[in-house]
């Protein structure tokens, strides 16, 4: 189904960000 797919994506998404949040805060300070 495209709605569960779509929750899928948005998941991997969140940990993408989350991961690049980390290692930017190291970096640049980004909100």
């Amino acid at each position: 189904e495209a709605e569960e797919r779509a929750d899928i994506a948005e998941s991997q998404v969140n940990k993408l960000r989350a991961k690049s949040r980390d290692i930017g805060a190291k970096g640049l300070n980004e909100e």
